[in-house]
């Protein structure tokens, strides 16, 4: 009788936790608490592994109650073993399954973020390391339900948006209530010297009124989150088994959104790229490439969420999911451990303070979804850098080498090295083929030659 209670008192309180995570899932898709979801979703594998064994053992004590004379315990016996089938099979195996996806998820949807900052308040951010004391300067503030995460131990990285801090410091400033801290001076027209290892996140070039454009995220002090363009993505791709909207597998569909919502920058539009997709394929790391048979399926869905930007953000959108299709979950994991889809801040910080101008500058940034292309299908674990200088040198070769030389900082010593750092651990990765792919469809007018304004196919 003492087994039977055992393993009676068992399949209660499993179906009491069972009952409580499902709910808790539930709520936080419902009410769009998608940090607190997708962390959940890291751990997915192991709360169902728990649940089917303490199903699995409160069947076994139920068999040995059974075998020693309990014979009421026969229905109890086929119930049990019909929730434990069903527990193993049908959620504990696809967690499993799934748990390398779920990882690479939260990573692609909480890494660091570019986000564009208003020019009133780049004078606010100050310093090497602004954000620590930014943060405490501020009053807490109502955080967006995307935001919100489960706390269980006390943290010292910032909660807040940096978007909410600046305007939460700006209306202070101009409420009159801080007044030990006046209005600090607006930046000079000139480019700011900074150090290699600040910790502002700013893109160069920082101009008088002009907006700004800042990478933030855990690197700097803040808390990892959810990008809040998830609340753009249909619910069928935030499932733990995402489908397309033409029923196809959506991982990697999922992956781009949580990728390009975070990396856009200012001006998205204005991307360069002329995607030679037989060669990129052919030289990928991924080849031979099976799910490119996929591409007028996934074109469609990043029409919809991205049509409105342009045909090469479009083209850009349905080659990353495509790459990521074909891509181990170790690849990628690593691949955004690096921070390869961003455009290599350091780099930019490093050739404004070489000399780059604002051309220079804004032509890099023009050229860095190309450069994220290349980056993926170039990858190999242990790789750290993006081939963001040779992708340059490749189009102002092939574009504008008739009208003007190459910039004077390119010839530097810095870039010489950083130009041998992107060509290392390629093994049989042919670079400048998949360099060429991304710069295959380009063609520039007269106009374009001087203003390193694209004019594609």
């Amino acid at each position: 009788m003492q087994i039977f209670w055992i393993a009676t008192g068992l399949a209660v309180a499993v179906s009491l936790v069972q009952g409580a995570i499902t709910t808790l899932v539930e709520i936080c898709e419902g009410e769009g608490l998608w940090t607190i979801r997708f962390s959940l979703g890291r751990r997915e594998h192991l709360w169902w592994t728990g649940i089917a064994l303490a199903l699995i053992a409160s069947l076994g004590c139920m068999v040995l109650s059974f075998l020693a004379g309990n014979n009421s315990d026969s229905l109890g016996i086929i119930l049990l073993a019909s929730a434990s089938s069903l527990a193993v099979f049908r959620y504990a195996w696809p967690a499993w399954r799934n748990r390398h996806y779920c990882s690479n998820r939260w990573a692609a949807w909480t890494g660091p973020s570019r986000t564009g900052i208003d020019k009133t308040l780049v004078p606010l951010i100050e310093g090497d390391d602004p954000w620590p004391i930014l943060s405490k300067e501020v009053p807490a503030m109502k955080q967006h339900p995307v935001d919100i995460r489960l706390r269980l131990f006390k943290s010292r990285l910032i909660a807040s948006d940096p978007t909410d801090i600046l305007k939460a410091k700006r209306r202070t400033i101009d409420s009159g209530m801080s007044e030990k801290q006046p209005v600090a001076k607006e930046k000079s027209s000139t480019i700011v010297e900074r150090g290699p290892d600040n910790r502002t996140g700013l893109y160069e070039p920082i101009r008088q009124n002009q907006s700004a454009s800042l990478l933030w995220g855990a690197y700097i002090g803040f808390s990892p989150r959810v990008s809040r363009g998830i609340l753009a993505v249909p619910s069928r791709l935030l499932k733990s088994s995402p489908l397309t909207g033409s029923g196809h597998d959506g991982q990697s569909v999922c992956l781009t959104h949580g990728i390009l919502g975070r990396n856009k920058g200012l001006a998205p539009s204005t991307f360069i790229l002329g995607l030679n997709t037989k060669i990129l394929e052919e030289k990928s790391v991924q080849w031979p490439r099976p799910s490119k048979v996929l591409r007028s399926y996934f074109k469609e869905e990043m029409e919809a969420a991205y049509g409105a930007l342009s045909k090469n953000y479009v083209d850009a959108a349905t080659e990353l999911a495509l790459l990521l299709a074909d891509s181990n979950h170790t690849l990628i994991a690593d691949w955004l451990a690096a921070r390869m889809e961003h455009q290599d801040l350091a780099l930019n910080n490093q050739v404004a303070r070489l000399g780059a101008s604002d051309d220079d500058l804004q032509l890099l940034y023009q050229l860095s979804y190309a450069a994220m292309l290349v980056s993926l299908s170039a990858h190999r674990k242990g790789r750290k850098y993006r081939p963001e200088m040779k992708l340059l040198i490749a189009y102002w070769t092939k574009f504008r080498g008739g009208a003007d030389p190459l910039p004077t900082w390119i010839a530097s010593k810095e870039m010489k090295e950083r130009v041998d750092q992107e060509e290392r651990d390629l093994g049989g990765t042919d670079l400048d083929a998949l360099i060429d792919a991304v710069l295959f469809g380009i063609k520039t007018s007269s106009s374009a030659e001087n203003t390193a304004t694209p004019v594609t196919k």
